[in-house]
């Protein structure tokens, strides 16, 4: 037995040892309606192709049945229906009939409509029992509604059974289609005690088998509504046009090999199944870019990330605003301005025009912190810059524009290190001119040059009463009665007619002078 998990799986691996059977090949029919019947051992029958349903329907007892809607009008025996009774034992009983015991009938002898392909003594509450399921194939028009008997097992308990019903759409017609048939049990495997037919109460009765071993796994049966010709196969690929979702493809039909093209190739009523390994509802060759990221596919919203997340062959585009190539997760600082971004040339200007997270790397060549565009006003010497202390030694060390500010306490435009020679003095710096007057003006290490024009050593401002004569000046020897002031003391010694010369000039009142013979140093004779 065939467990509910193990659905998925049933189709991909054979897990069943059927014993040899007597099938049945052909068809049959038509009965006083005009059904017919062909099974898939026929080369003109329908194709195995057993359909997993998708819901469980609700839980059935011992010879029970429910109603189900159907997804669209189903017209059988020119009677068209929207529900069906379910019933455990096997079959379909159309509504307004009565219920399928649990002994079959074989032959006329039901007085209601009947789908029967497995009409036997089943129960599905049984402990060994999975379920009935039900759901919808494929899209309108074309649509099949399956209803399926999963590991049911027989009241006998000898095994369990698997198999379907399919009701199409498009032409009303009708399949079985067998997984399990093997019961364990001679009595009861393949159809041993089971009803294989269509009835319509005591009006018609198609008979496909009755308590005949004829059933098989991977048998179809297939049943057409009178008026049909048969199995129509337009492509000629081995399946009726009914089951066929694309008879004028003979690439298309149920059981074909999925191919990822956009199309059902398979008539599973899905396209390109199998090809989305990453479970994004995108293929390949629906533009999945990349099939092992969900992330990426033409549906999804590009994020600024390096990847195409929208798979149109552009990476991260709505994400370079200033058009300069580099986006802001690709390491483009400033995506306002195309001239910053990592493949940027770096300028001296303040900015970081490379991205690299340093300003004006390269333009720093003192080392001292500042770049000339950043204010340094001598990048050749790390001892000037903004955030250096001025010094005294006629050096903008600052940047500030200006030369030794702090250092010209008198304002007189000249410092102690520019020759200053007294800073308190604003009249005394290498620029002023010198004046008489016994200081240096012009701080050149000499007191009024240009100021002694005798070069007696006495200027003027110094008491130098007469700058055009060396013999005159303060301390010189004064020569009496010459009338020249020559010790500048603002007066000339009184003179006459004795002088210091021989016989001539004496210093005494009188005729006595200190010359031979005329001068002498006795009292009464006047001499010096």
């Amino acid at each position: 037995m065939l467990s509910d998990e193990n659905r998925t799986r049933a189709l991909l691996t054979t897990l069943l040892f059927a014993l040899p059977t007597a099938a049945l090949a052909g068809q049959g029919g038509p009965d006083s309606y005009g059904y017919t019947w062909i099974d898939s051992d026929d080369p003109a029958g329908p194709v195995w192709d057993y359909e997993f349903a998708s819901t469980l329907v609700d839980t059935l007892g011992d010879d029970d049945q429910f109603d189900i809607t159907l997804p669209f009008a189903f017209t059988f025996y020119a009677i068209p229906y929207t529900t069906v009774s379910v019933n455990s034992n096997g079959g379909l009983v159309l509504p307004g009939g009565g219920s399928l015991g649990y002994t079959n009938s074989c032959g006329p002898g039901v007085s209601f409509d009947l789908v029967a392909p497995f009409w036997d003594d089943l129960n599905p509450s049984d402990a060994d029992s999975v379920g009935i399921y039900h759901g919808v194939m494929g899209s309108a028009p074309n649509r099949r509604y399956i209803i399926e008997w999963w590991s049911i097992d027989n009241y006998a308990d000898t095994g369990n059974v698997s198999f379907e019903i399919k009701l199409f759409e498009a032409d009303d017609s009708i399949e079985f289609h067998y997984y399990d048939v093997d019961l364990g049990s001679g009595s009861y495997s393949y159809g041993a005690s089971a009803t294989v037919a269509l009835a319509a109460g005591s009006f018609a009765q198609l008979q496909y088998s009755c308590n005949s071993a004829v059933l098989d796994d991977s048998l179809a049966i297939r049943w057409e509504p009178p008026g049909s010709t048969g199995c129509t196969d337009v492509d000629a690929d081995g399946s009726c046009a009914s089951a066929d979702c694309n008879d004028n493809d003979a690439t298309v039909y149920p059981g074909a090999p999925e191919l990822c093209n956009g199309q059902d190739d398979d008539c599973d009523g899905l396209a390109d199944e199998g090809f989305d390994a990453d479970g994004d509802l995108w293929t390949t060759c629906a533009g999945d870019c990349d099939d092992a990221n969900a992330t990426l596919n033409p549906g999804a919203t590009e994020v600024c990330d390096g990847d195409d997340e929208d798979c149109d062959g552009s990476v991260d585009e709505g994400f370079d605003a200033d058009g300069d190539l580099w986006t802001t997760c690709a390491g483009d600082c400033d995506d306002a301005n195309a001239t910053l971004n990592p493949g940027a040339t770096e300028v001296c200007d303040g900015d970081d025009e490379d991205c690299d997270g340093s300003v004006d790397e390269g333009f720093d060549a003192d080392g001292d912190g500042f770049t000339s565009c950043g204010g340094d006003c001598n990048d050749a010497s790390a001892s000037v810059g903004p955030n250096v202390s001025e010094s005294c030694n006629g050096v903008d060390d600052d940047c500030d524009g200006s030369v030794d500010e702090g250092y010209d306490l008198d304002g007189d435009g000249a410092t102690t290190c520019g020759g200053d020679c007294n800073d308190n003095d604003a009249s005394a710096n290498p620029t002023a001119t010198e004046v008489c007057d016994g200081d240096d003006e012009d701080c050149d290490g000499t007191v009024d040059e240009g100021f002694d024009l005798d070069a007696d050593g006495w200027t003027t401002c110094a008491g130098d009463c007469n700058d055009a004569d060396p013999g005159t000046y303060p301390g010189a020897f004064e020569i009496a009665g010459d009338g020249i002031d020559q010790d500048c003391d603002g007066a000339d010694l009184p003179g006459g007619d004795d002088d210091d010369s021989v016989g001539d000039d004496d210093d005494s009142v009188g005729d006595d002078d200190d010359s031979v013979g005329d001068d002498d140093d006795t009292v009464g004779d006047d001499d010096d």
